[in-house]
């Protein structure tokens, strides 16, 4: 029978243990497909894209709307009205849905860019979040063997076989345990909220043991859609550019014409109209200039992003494949540095080591422990490193509901 929690029904002591007992951990997938529907940059690149779909509509059959014009004489009688609608004939509509066009593309590079941006960036932030835990766990544990450390100490002291010194040195290595423990559990609540920018359930959820599980069971590349969305932007430069070169000759004004002179029993005139205006005195030069300007800027932007992508796929594959060979010569460092552990504890017990010696030992032992756990994570953040620069697909999990949709 499960005994109930002091102060709460049966009912629902029996509920939260069902709850916890049966439900899944959050994995790392769960943390992305929420990152994907919440992160402000997630968002926001993908809004661009309607965004970009619908400039693309706004310039699909004019560039401007028809102008309506009437007049209404004050004494006489005349009335006189205008319908005309502006015309490009130099092929100033055409490059701008070339431009508008080459904006949607490259608004869906950026948008998948920033999809695997976030979700590389929250699979780390999840790692981080398992590791501060075991770093906390483990401060947590060195602390309480400080104590009991410095308890055997002063119960020795108390009948003679310790001195005063090794009471002292007891007590500051408690010190000392007690800060790491309390700064290590600090590190583990900034690792949760970082990680519940992704997903806020992470704050209360079960985490997985492993910060290896956050790497993708499968590798692939694909197609870097940074170069893709900064090829995209060029051509929109370009097809802009051209755009301003052909508004230096004004739009063709096609449209009707109606007058009326009521006073002297004119029945009305309406007829055919044709505008056009006279580039007298401007000719586009400030918007051909920064439309020149921003080309030569989508330019340089893609030599960089061409230049990262290639150097980013060249360098980072060695920094993963050094990382992971020299993870795996560490061996089973947790259970290494719990028998070490033991042993100290064990050598001080029967008074082979001292305290002073007991001490350092285990200081060496909980720092090179430390040390094997942020190595586990420097692997495995350039290993997510290496997926981000070749795209791996495998980086977004597939949403099984939508699939089944």
């Amino acid at each position: 029978m499960i005994p109930a929690t002091r102060g709460v029904p049966l009912v629902l002591a029996l509920g939260l243990w069902s709850n916890a007992a049966w439900a899944a951990p959050l994995t790392a997938d769960d943390v992305v497909l929420s990152a994907l529907s919440r992160h402000p940059d997630a968002v926001a690149s993908a809004s661009a894209v309607p965004a970009a779909e619908a400039r693309r509509r706004e310039v699909g059959t004019f560039l401007e709307n028809p102008e309506a014009s009437v007049g209404v004489a004050v004494a006489g009688g005349l009335f006189q009205g205008t319908l005309n609608q502006p015309i490009s004939i130099t092929g100033e509509a055409w490059h701008a849905r070339r431009a508008a066009t080459a904006g949607i593309d490259a608004a869906e590079g950026n948008a998948r860019r920033t999809d695997l941006r976030v979700a590389a960036e929250a699979r780390a932030t999840y790692a981080w979040a398992v590791t501060t835990r075991e770093r906390w766990q483990l401060a947590d544990e060195a602390m309480r063997q400080s104590t009991r450390l410095r308890e055997a100490v002063e119960a020795r002291e108390a009948v003679g076989e310790a001195r005063p010194l090794d009471v002292r040195l007891a007590r500051m290595a408690e010190a000392e345990a007690t800060e790491l423990a309390i700064r290590a559990r600090r590190d583990h609540a900034d690792a949760l909220t970082a990680l519940s920018l992704y997903a806020p359930e992470a704050v209360t959820a079960e985490l997985a043991d492993d910060p290896l599980a956050v790497l993708p069971a499968t590798a692939a590349t694909s197609e870097r859609s940074d170069v893709t969305a900064a090829e995209a932007r060029v051509r929109e430069a370009e097809a802009a550019l051209r755009r301003e070169r052909a508004a230096t000759m004004p739009h063709l004004g096609v449209g009707l014409f109606f007058q009326k002179d009521a006073a002297h029993g004119d029945p009305g005139d309406i007829g055919p109209q044709i505008t056009v205006g006279i580039p007298l005195w401007t000719h586009n030069q400030g918007a051909i200039g920064t439309a020149r300007a921003d080309l030569d800027v989508a330019r340089a932007e893609l030599e960089s992003v061409r230049s990262r992508a290639s150097a980013e796929q060249a360098v980072l594959p060695e920094v993963s494949a050094y990382a992971e060979a020299a993870l795996g010569r560490l061996g089973d460092f947790e259970r290494d540095a719990r028998e070490a552990l033991t042993s100290i504890e064990l050598g001080w017990t029967t008074g082979e080591i001292d305290v002073s010696e007991a001490v350092l030992l285990r200081r060496e032992v909980l720092d090179g422990w430390v040390a094997a756990l942020d190595a586990r994570q420097s692997t495995v953040e350039a290993r997510l490193e290496v997926l981000l620069a070749t795209e791996d697909p495998h980086l977004i999990p597939a949403d099984t509901a939508e699939e089944d949709r």
